[in-house]
């Protein structure tokens, strides 16, 4: 006789470690739930295995077949960074490559004031540089010198890293320098694990592969070792172990030990993966979306045809790296969320700040006092008073003090606070629920939810209302879901390739070798390493496509049989009706194939389930009610609602709401007017009851709430965050795509944003327009004299479109976003000698560029017709269009929700409480005025400086600014035409992150600010002036903005940093004949601040990111060969500034290259006592002209049409961000691990007064001296000014040409300047001052 097979799923959590085991012939189940033990998760899962063995007829003898384990230890070493000591080995030039995270600094405009930026998991001390060097096409162009490498190697031995991460510069195309670099570090470090980015994500992308490699190695030593112990522990007790993968397949030990990265996010897939075994297969509901809440977050997912969703990239904490996942959202709304009123804005907020599990909410009686969710779920009854089947009791008076808290901050009743909170939190869920269904093209109306965990059913009812997804369904034992999925689920691999072709000039047989090839390594890991035949395997084919231009792909599956018969415009088909699915468009332009990958999936085998006895009626008897509770509704108290225990529900049984459904590990709550069915399976299913459905629209005469305005703001959010997502996804321009040079605007019908970036200019679009405004309408504008400077050159491309239901017009959604080309006197339409507009490209009016639904395609192609790259912009318009169309959907849909009052009423408060929270602000500032002035150093045509200077003054709370001793206007093209609602909208963001960083921004607070430019000066320049270099001038505005607010409230007293966002262009011809235009900004040293260092080579811009060095080599003729930071560049300080990137860029075909730069002269200023960061340069090296002595030529930091040839190479040099107080107050220790680091020199150290001995090692004595003795050199304190910008400008100017290679440049007042200005009142004014009268 066959002994009998069990597998045993285990998923181990924060709190609790949960237990199901499974009899694979009959289908029968133990569950066990036992608490976990972090210090070792595999304590836990063997005491509940022999827990749970107990229940089992002779289970101490039985061996299990397998253990199938979802695991959150990679998770916790990330979160709680506890993972390995990692050295880094990275091409040479390349040292910083996880310090500088791509530039990115995450939130919205001044984030960077308060976003702590994250130590890297590989530091830069661990961090090697290896000589060789790829193209990226994997031919070699420097060899690997492996006795260099194992020389420097040599350096970090004594460091004794606990694992290495090898990634090198263009490896997805060739791995084998990875290899050769793997050898010579096993000489070195024989006993280390190694992993290598070509092995564990072989694709384009250099930071994204190299810190998923890190990911690995970072988690692989104590993942291997808890591995072993585990094995050890279940030796003889079981045949295999295996480990669920984030994309919800399993793993063999050994896979799982080599590629952990590929299980960082374990947990979450076991709960979608049981709600598959457990709903998909077995009843009719195929189509789910998932929500597994918890304690502190909530995941949601989506399930098409009983097939979970996968996405290619995993985020965990801060990080987001390139491995496949079950396509899981996370918010951070959980029972332990707490709730909060902040002063200021006295909006109710929840989450993501979490009270854990200790001391946990209110209610628990463990020390929390603040309110949570589950303390809401108390006071309102939807919790029975005894938990955990009588094991756990809440305290339910704690619970409703804390709640009291909120009711009383919010002035609302006991009951209207406990459902506000909840309210807020449906919402934040909602959005992610949307996230994963709505936003991904699919009608969650066509979907069931399924909700699990030990909260989700609590919140399900409510949630299913808000989507129009039903039934909505609660398994069995919600809680434990997730082992029940772990013991469920069957073996998967997969493999994949960077493969880049254009799919029109792919040979099909060419794909279909490269599939044929990863189909044999696939199947061979499967047999060998998992140890599944050939024939119990299926495979799913994949492949990544992009429109030429785009660097976002799309994953479609990939029918081979199709693909032989019909050839590759079956591939396109697939593709375009996937983009259309995700982004409402498709394209006629090239499209490009860019991975291929084979996945392969164990054979599924049925196991038998346990179905429940059907019930004799649908009416349950009152014996199965366990208690009686009042549970509220709307502020309405129902007595006397039963709380059922599950655990006696038999099939067929149907309960009407309002009641509770309890058992062990969870709750349900259904609400009134619906009715929970059992099923066959032991689900419970929740339907509305048809004679009394509610309406999801709340009713027009229902009083506005502060619950209701906060359901909005978080509405309109989302709404934004879509648009931003699509642009991000799906545009050409790198300026839009990666440097997320788009703004958009929600506003109201009067031209109020109501939600955005960069404020609104639609008020005056409607000022100025006299004709018809109709359904269907777009409008086109890149004009900024036409819009008051909303656009402030013709690169920026405006789409506005009115949204109206019916006729009745509701808002206004808008979408700028800069495209690389729109013609001119130079490519890329930024000339910096431009005289005039006319010299800077096409002029677009405000124009209607379809009219009722009808596009005036004429005009389009006319427009088209005068740029360079006219595909490009035809791909981004449709991308801004579709953005706005998608926004004007959710506004719609907001609309329809709440009613047209309510709408209209919850847009006017959001207005009015920005409006209070802004001037709350404002009245705690000193009356007295601030002043402040700073420069650009030039206009590329020698002259300079050009200042903005302005006054702030407080006037109750009002704040106004005044420019008076701006310069006049320049007859180059550095002008900025401030728009005075983009300078309002500056001002109010800069106030309410610091207080309130969740907060959607509004033009509520317009009013209160008052802003005064003289018509004729630089920032309000009169048509024709040139505009196309106004860069400069945006960034100084930050940084005169900082100074101001900084002298009024110690919160923004930052130093300098913004100083520019450098612009480099280089274009041409290739010999091939095709043309290669490239556009790019770089970043510098953001500065530092109250709350610390300036990150190095970061963006002060907000969600900026740099373009990836691979992608760049791939698509343009060019090679990046040194991308770093400078060191001693970021000013010292207490807190240093940000250290400037050094970017070396050899040119491989000849062009032109045109630069756009500033702080060349200047810089960055320090405060407090903090010293400024240092200067950019920019030199051009003609190795073209000679190899072994070439000439080197200091450019400008303002040129066009400088003529480059092929081997010649342009070192690009930013600026550092200045430094904040006494460097003297530094600690020596974290100025001698920065030495390490290769962040300051040794001598550099000597700035803060510290001395270093030759071994790096602090010389105390020496650096006390050294400290005195610059002690007593320095001004006294109170003397100090508060603004150090290194020197006067007769002193930068004297010493000009000596420490920077170029002259000065003529003060403006020294040139005659000509143009409209000249005869207004403030020009005479501004001549007089300068004694030119």
């Amino acid at each position: 006789m066959e002994p009998l097979s069990y597998r045993l799923g285990v998923d181990v959590g924060g709190t609790f470690t949960d237990l199901l085991l499974l009899r694979e012939d009959t289908g029968e189940t133990w569950r066990a739930k036992v608490p976990s033990t972090p210090e070792d998760q595999s304590l836990a899962v063997i005491t509940g295995k022999d827990e749970i063995l107990k229940n089992v007829q002779d289970g101490a003898d039985i061996v299990l077949h397998v253990v199938n384990h979802g695991t959150t230890v990679a998770t916790n070493a990330i979160l709680e960074q506890k993972g390995a000591k990692v050295a880094l080995v990275v091409t040479e030039g390349f040292k910083d490559i996880l310090q500088t995270r791509r530039s990115q600094v995450p939130g919205g405009l001044a984030s960077w004031i308060i976003w702590p930026k994250p130590e890297p998991l590989a530091p830069l001390e661990l961090t090697i540089e290896a000589p060789g060097r790829l193209a990226a096409d994997g031919t070699e162009i420097r060899n690997p010198d492996r006795d260099t490498l194992k020389a420097r190697l040599q350096t970090i031995v004594d460091q004794r890293p606990d694992a290495i991460t090898i990634s090198l510069i263009n490896s997805y195309a060739n791995s084998s320098h990875e290899h050769a670099a793997r050898k010579v570090v096993q000489e070195v470090f024989p006993n280390t694990p190694v992993s290598i980015s070509s092995e564990v994500l072989p694709e384009l992308m250099e930071y994204e592969r190299t810190i998923t490699t890190v990911v690995n190695s970072y988690v692989e030593p104590r993942v291997s070792h808890y591995l072993d112990n585990l094995l050890k522990a279940l030796e003889g007790k079981t045949k295999h172990l295996r480990i669920l993968r984030s994309d919800g397949g399993l793993a063999s030990v050994r896979l799982a030990s080599r590629f952990p990265v590929s299980w960082i996010l374990s947990g979450p897939a076991g709960g979608v993966t049981g709600a598959v075994s457990i709903v998909a297969d077995q009843t009719e509901h195929k189509n789910l979306i998932t929500i597994d809440m918890g304690g502190t977050s909530t995941d949601v997912a989506l399930v098409e045809n009983g097939a979970p969703r996968i996405r290619r990239e995993t985020k965990i904490g801060d990080l987001v790296v390139k491995a496949p996942s079950i396509d899981v959202r996370t918010v951070g709304a959980g029972g332990g969320s707490i709730a909060r009123v902040p002063e200021v804005t006295k909006a109710l907020r929840v989450g993501p700040e979490s009270g854990g599990s200790a001391p946990g909410p209110a209610c628990y009686g463990k020390g929390g006092s603040a309110a949570t969710v589950t303390d809401a779920n108390a006071v309102l009854g939807y919790l029975p008073a005894h938990l955990l089947g009588g094991a756990f009791t809440l305290d339910v008076e704690k619970a409703r003090s804390a709640v009291q808290q909120v009711a009383d901050d919010l002035c609302l009743g006991l009951y209207e606070a406990a459902e506000g909170i909840l309210k807020v939190s449906n919402e934040t869920m909602y959005g992610a629920l949307r996230l994963v269904s709505v936003e991904q093209g699919f009608d969650p109306r066509d979907f069931s939810l399924v909700a699990f965990g030990g909260a989700g059913p609590l919140h399900a009812n409510a949630l299913g209302k808000l989507l129009g997804a039903y039934p909505v369904i609660v398994p069995p034992s919600p809680g434990v879901l997730c082992a029940f999925g772990d013991a469920t689920t069957l073996l998967r691999h997969e493999v994949g390739r960077s493969y880049i072709r254009v799919l029109r000039l792919t040979d099909m047989d060419d794909i279909i070798n490269g599939f044929s090839e990863l189909l044999a390594e696939v199947k061979t890991v499967m047999r060998d390493e998992q140890g599944v035949a050939d024939e119990r395997q299926r495979h799913i084919f994949q492949a990544d496509f992009r429109y030429s231009g785009q660097a976002n792909s799309v994953s479609i599956d990939v029918d081979l049989g199709l693909l032989k018969s019909e050839g590759v415009s079956s591939l396109q088909d697939r593709f375009d009706a996937e983009h259309t699915k995700l982004f409402t468009y498709s394209l006629s332009t090239d499209s490009e194939i860019v991975n291929l990958r084979v996945i392969a999936e164990e054979v599924k085998v049925d196991i038998p389930f346990k179905h429940l006895t059907q019930a004799e009626s649908s009416n349950p008897t009152s014996s199965l009610v366990s208690a009686n509770s009042t549970l509220v509704f709307d502020n309405k108290e129902y007595h006397d609602c039963p709380i059922w225990d599950r655990s006696s529900l038999l099939a067929g049984h149907i309960l009407r709401g309002p009641c509770v459904i309890t058992e062990m590990d969870s709750n349900t709550l259904v609400h009134p007017g619906f009715k929970a069915e059992i099923d066959s399976a032991g689900n419970i299913l929740i339907w509305e009851i048809e004679d009394e459905k509610q309406s999801t629209t709340t009713a027009t005469d229902t009083a506005l709430d502060t619950v209701t305005v906060n359901i909005f703001e978080n509405a309109l959010r989302n709404a934004r965050n879509e648009m931003d997502t699509l642009m991000t996804r799906t545009t050409m321009s790198p300026a839009i795509r990666e440097q997320q040079d788009e703004f958009n605007v929600i506003a109201e019908p009067g031209g109020k944003m109501i939600v955005g970036q960069f404020g609104s200019f639609i008020s005056g679009f409607l000022q100025m327009w006299r004709d018809s405004i109709e359904p269907g309408d777009i409008f086109l504008t890149n004009d900024p004299y036409s819009v008051a400077g909303a656009v402030s050159h013709h690169n920026d491309w405006l789409i506005l479109i009115p949204i109206f239901v019916g006729e009745k017009l509701i808002a206004w959604t808008a979408n700028f976003g800069h495209m690389t080309d729109v013609g001119g006197s130079v490519p890329g339409s930024l000339p910096c000698a431009a005289s005039s507009i006319f010299e800077e490209g096409i002029q677009i009016p405000v124009t209607k560029i379809a009219s009722k639904g009808v596009w005036n395609t004429d005009l389009m192609e006319v427009i088209y017709r005068n740029v360079r790259l006219p595909e490009w912009n035809r791909g981004d318009v449709r991308a801004l269009v579709a953005a706005c169309e998608i926004a004007g959907r959710r506004m719609t849909e907001l609309y329809q929700r709440f009613g047209g009052a309510l709408y209209f009423a919850a847009i006017d408060e959001l207005l009015n409480r920005n409006r209070k929270a802004v001037g709350s602000i404002i009245s705690k500032m000193p009356e007295d005025p601030a002043y402040f002035e700073d420069w650009i150093d030039d206009d590329g045509q020698g002259i300079g400086p050009w200042k903005i200077a302005c006054t702030m003054t407080r006037k109750g709370e009002r704040l106004e600014f005044d420019f008076p001793g701006t310069d006049p206007q320049s007859p180059s093209s550095i002008n900025f035409y401030l728009s005075i609602a983009m300078f309002k909208m500056f001002v109010g963001i800069y106030l309410l992150v610091v207080y309130d960083p969740s907060v959607v921004a509004n033009d509520g607070f317009h009013d209160l600010i008052d802003v005064h430019i003289p018509e004729g000066s630089l920032l309000y320049p009169i048509r024709p002036a040139a505009l196309s270099c106004r860069t400069h001038f945006l960034g100084r505005l930050m940084d005169v903005l900082s100074g101001l607010l900084g002298q009024r409230a110690p919160e923004f007293m930052t130093a300098a940093g913004f100083s520019d966002s450098p612009h480099f262009m280089y274009s041409g011809y290739r010999q091939n004949g095709s043309w290669f235009q490239l556009y790019w900004i770089g970043f510098g040293g953001i500065p530092a601040r109250p709350i610390g260092d300036g990150p190095d080579g970061h963006c002060l811009w907000p969600a900026m990111k740099a373009i990836p060095n691979e992608f760049l080599e791939r698509y343009y003729p060019l090679r990046i060969e040194a991308y770093t930071t400078v060191p001693d560049s970021g000013g010292p300080g207490l807190y240093r500034g940000g250290n400037a990137q050094r970017i070396s860029w050899r040119f491989l075909e000849e062009g032109t290259i045109s630069i756009h730069d500033d702080r060349w002269l200047s810089k960055p200023w320090g405060v407090l006592g903090g010293e400024p960061g240092a200067r950019s340069t920019k030199t051009l090296v003609r190795y073209s002209q000679n190899q072994d002595d070439p000439p080197r030529e200091a450019l400008g930091s303002k040129q066009d049409h400088i003529k480059v040839s092929r081997g010649d190479v342009l070192e690009w040099v930013t600026w550092g961000g200045g430094g904040w107080k006494d460097p003297l107050q530094r600690d020596p220790e974290i100025v001698a691990l920065e030495v390490r680091r290769r962040l300051v020199t040794v001598e550099g150290a000597r700035r803060y007064g510290v001395v270093l001995g030759s071994d790096l090692a602090i010389d105390v004595e020496g650096t006390k001296k050294l400290r005195e003795e610059m002690k007593a050199g320095q001004i006294p304190g109170g003397e100090r000014e508060v603004f150090n910008h290194g020197g006067t400008w007769a002193e930068l100017k004297a010493h000009c040409l000596e420490e920077t290679g170029l002259p000065p440049p003529k003060a403006p007042w020294e040139v005659a300047l000509r143009g409209p200005m000249t005869q207004l009142p403030y020009f005479e004014t501004w001549k007089k001052g300068h004694r030119l009268d």
